[in-house]
């Protein structure tokens, strides 16, 4: 008996094998996004039918790359800042693999579990740094304590809300309760204070916009800050970074506010088109840094420094000065409006609206930016613009009834 397996079908488990490995392995996440395209060109070529893509969104992305084109055509690097628009391109992929693959309750369900066990055996690879290897910072798999502070922004808004689906198996909603307090350690044990900030003003939020939900939220909101600030008093490790926050004179915080300054002067030498995307590190280290900096290239080597201005504004300001700030704005001022859009829609149909969730994600994500340069590290846009594609498709999905 031969084995046939539909083309939907075969996007959707690669979709599964995307979720599961974009917390774990860049490069397996590499492949999932290099099948998938692949895929749909192959299916495109065969059917000969380009795939039906959300209208606004597609104008949306069509003019933001046409803007990051004029930028990079600008750049003093073009080379350079070319292949940064290739990269971008790239990183926003998933947005559509979610909104065109996903189709059933079967299918979120696949995914949202593929999901829960690939935070699951992150979550437990930072316990092991902290716990056993006793590393100063836990960061799991990813790359640096604070893109794993960026990943569970992400991963606790939706494992909060796996815990209220209804087609969901009980396991995973009890699973998925048990990971959101996990991972609230593990973003205290990440010791990113910027992420810290971002997420109690996450959750404030909530308890704000959320009025049907308020008095749970602000129930678990404070049992939850009691917690952990009990966890922070009893590490003197932790109370120590704690304190730090509004200290101007510790040295990460004197050199983002240096390093703030020498962007501000960058802005103001290319104010319109800035230097160029991925130029910054080049142009920062070569010309830009303050004499008062102590953190600078070592040895010398200027692709050694500081790559972003530790701030998601001052970073596509400076590489792409008004334009770039004007792009930047559009493109994601367009999903917050979106996604809230959503949640008006939503909030009467579902114990926890997908809209809130992907506004709440974005938001902490942004917040966090504002300490940190998030938005154009690879491993995080991907698990990004999945999350946000999977979240705008899937309150239709859950409405329908749509299981198989």
């Amino acid at each position: 008996m031969r084995f046939k397996i539909t083309y939907e079908e075969l996007m959707y488990r690669l979709s599964v094998f995307f979720i599961f490995a974009v917390n774990l392995s860049t490069a397996a996440t590499s492949c999932a996004v290099g099948l998938i395209t692949a895929g749909i060109l192959y299916h495109a070529f065969k059917t000969k039918q380009l795939p039906k893509i959300d209208r606004n969104i597609g104008y949306l992305f069509l003019i933001y790359f046409i803007l990051q084109i004029i930028i990079a055509a600008l750049s003093i690097f073009p080379q350079m800042s070319f292949r940064e628009v290739v990269g971008e391109i790239h990183r926003c992929f998933p947005l559509f693999f979610a909104m065109l693959f996903l189709k059933t309750q079967r299918h979120l369900k696949g995914v949202l579990i593929a999901f829960i066990l690939s935070v699951f055996i992150n979550n437990i690879c930072g316990a092991v740094q902290y716990f056993i290897l006793h590393f100063d910072r836990a960061y799991a798999f990813a790359h640096t304590p604070t893109f794993y502070a960026s990943f569970l922004l992400m991963q606790i808004p939706l494992l909060i809300w796996i815990t209220t689906l209804k087609f969901m198996p009980t396991w995973t909603k009890n699973f998925s309760a048990f990971l959101t307090i996990f991972s609230v350690l593990m973003l205290i044990l990440s010791v990113t204070r910027g992420a810290w900030l971002a997420f109690i003003i996450v959750c404030i939020t909530l308890i704000v916009i959320d009025s049907q939900r308020r008095q749970k939220a602000v129930k678990y909101f404070v049992t939850g800050l009691a917690l952990s600030l009990i966890v922070i008093v009893i590490s003197p490790t932790l109370q120590a970074r704690a304190v730090t926050l509004w200290n101007p004179h510790f040295t990460s915080n004197s050199e983002r506010l240096l390093m703030w300054q020498s962007s501000l002067d960058m802005i103001k030498d290319f104010p319109i088109h800035g230097v160029g995307q991925k130029v910054f590190q080049l142009a920062y280290n070569f010309k830009y840094i303050s004499p008062l900096a102590q953190e600078r290239p070592p040895d010398g080597i200027l692709e050694k420094g500081h790559s972003h201005p530790h701030n998601n504004i001052l970073c596509v300001t400076s590489e792409g000065g008004l334009i770039g700030l004007i792009a930047f704005v559009m493109l994601h001022g367009y999903f917050f409006k979106r996604l809230y859009s959503l949640y008006k829609i939503e909030s009467d149909k579902m114990i926890l609206s997908s809209g809130l969730i992907g506004f709440l994600i974005l938001l902490g994500l942004q917040l966090e930016g504002l300490t940190d340069t998030n938005m154009n590290q690879v491993p995080i846009m991907r698990e990004y613009w999945f999350l946000i594609g999977m979240l705008l498709i899937s309150g239709k999905i859950i409405n329908s009834n749509k299981s198989i």
